[in-house]
């Protein structure tokens, strides 16, 4: 999930959100301005109705902000490093590093959100009471309507579907008593793609009756059969490529050019001759410096390509993935999937450039394994 604006860090954690936060803060806001806090506690100005809906929205996300955080801290301290926090149209996601190495943490990492979300209910409703007896309706109404909504949130994303965080606990609890991971991983997405469909169904039920919020329920759904699916793909992707190595998927000894070479030298003597789409930059002791992509060469304006070098364009070398030959090929994938460029560069002993994995490499790779059933080729594919 792309982060449209960085909201800071928290713990050094990069905390920023989707744009799509923008439209639904704007309907929370003017929901409760317009509508429930009028309803609730009628008399006041439209003024202080839209000053405290405002400020209600913001509490809103701070408590999804405070769920995801939760998810990552615990993550953390179970050894499990955490790209980024980011809020988006149906909540928070928090990008982990890597997987639980036991069910129990598993468990902790999943259940923590929902119980942060329900302590936050409680607050929120003692505030409430708070406000009451001292007679703001207004507050009242917003304190009263936060805690129904992180009391909401917390339970429904204990629901034992993935990827809702009740997936998670499920997916812990059969890894616990069952010693599968994968299993339990598969029959927890599975179980998220029937909820989704459920939530589909009741949707378009709903909307046939006339109520437009089936529209959301049916959408809501099919996102759930969407992750769900992905991440079940992901899952049996992981369990194909356990236990291989980096040297069994890197193509090796890659084409290098150096820092200065330009765009156009790069075009006449590279792009017209090979079919790769990503070249590493190397002096003559093949040190990697950095990396080039056909993407990035495609950005360089025609007029521009014979006075722009290659180190100019280039991802640096300290934001491309590195991995040694034998390193164990999960992990360097992880640490891919947040490169800008999704590439790795092998390195030897000597810090000498040996290979490269792209995303065509795992493609190739996992194509072979469903051709031979699921059996790893032996050696490089």
């Amino acid at each position: 999930m792309e982060q449209s604006v960085k909201l800071g860090k928290l713990w050094g954690i990069p905390i920023g959100m989707h744009w799509s936060v923008a439209v639904i803060f704007f309907l929370i806001a003017w929901e409760l301005s317009a509508l429930v806090l009028p309803a609730d506690a009628a008399g006041s100005s439209q003024a202080w109705y839209w000053t405290v809906g405002i400020v209600t929205a913001v509490l809103f996300y701070l408590g999804l902000v405070a769920h995801e955080a939760a998810h990552a801290v615990v993550a953390r301290r179970n050894g499990i490093g955490v790209r980024r926090i980011t809020l988006w149209l149906f909540g928070g996601v928090s990008e982990l590093e890597g997987e639980a190495l036991t069910p129990g943490a598993d468990f902790r990492i999943a259940v923590v959100g929902p119980i942060v979300s329900f302590v936050l209910s409680g607050v929120f409703a003692l505030l409430a009471a708070l406000a009451a007896s001292a007679g703001s309706l207004v507050p009242e109404a917003a304190l009263g309507w936060l805690a129904w909504m992180n009391l909401l949130l917390g339970g429904f994303n204990l629901i034992p579907a993935s990827p809702l965080d009740g997936g998670r606990v499920l997916r812990a609890a059969l890894w616990r008593f069952g010693g599968d991971r994968t299993r339990a991983a598969v029959i927890a997405s599975r179980t998220g793609v029937g909820f989704g469909y459920l939530m589909v169904g009741a949707g378009v039920l709903f909307f046939i009756s006339g109520y437009l919020i089936g529209l959301w329920f049916a959408f809501l759904g099919w996102f759930l059969v969407s992750a769900a699916r992905s991440e079940e793909g992901a899952t049996v992707i992981r369990s194909t490529l356990a236990g291989v190595r980096v040297r069994d998927i890197m193509t090796p000894d890659p084409i290098c050019f150096e820092a200065a070479t330009t765009v156009s030298e790069l075009i006449e003597e590279a792009l017209q001759r090979h079919h790769y789409t990503s070249f590493p930059l190397a002096g003559a002791d093949r040190r990697p410096t950095g990396l080039v992509t056909l993407s990035r060469v495609r950005r360089v304006p025609p007029d521009s390509r014979q006075s722009t070098s290659l180190a100019a364009i280039s991802t640096p070398l300290a934001q491309v993935p590195l991995a040694r030959p034998d390193d164990p090929l999960p992990g360097m994938l992880e640490r891919m999937q947040a490169s800008p460029d999704g590439r790795a560069l092998v390195i030897g002993d000597d810090g000498e450039l040996v290979g490269i994995v792209s995303p065509s490499d795992i493609s190739r790779y996992l194509q072979l394994c469903m051709l031979r059933g699921s059996r790893r080729p032996a050696g490089r594919a």
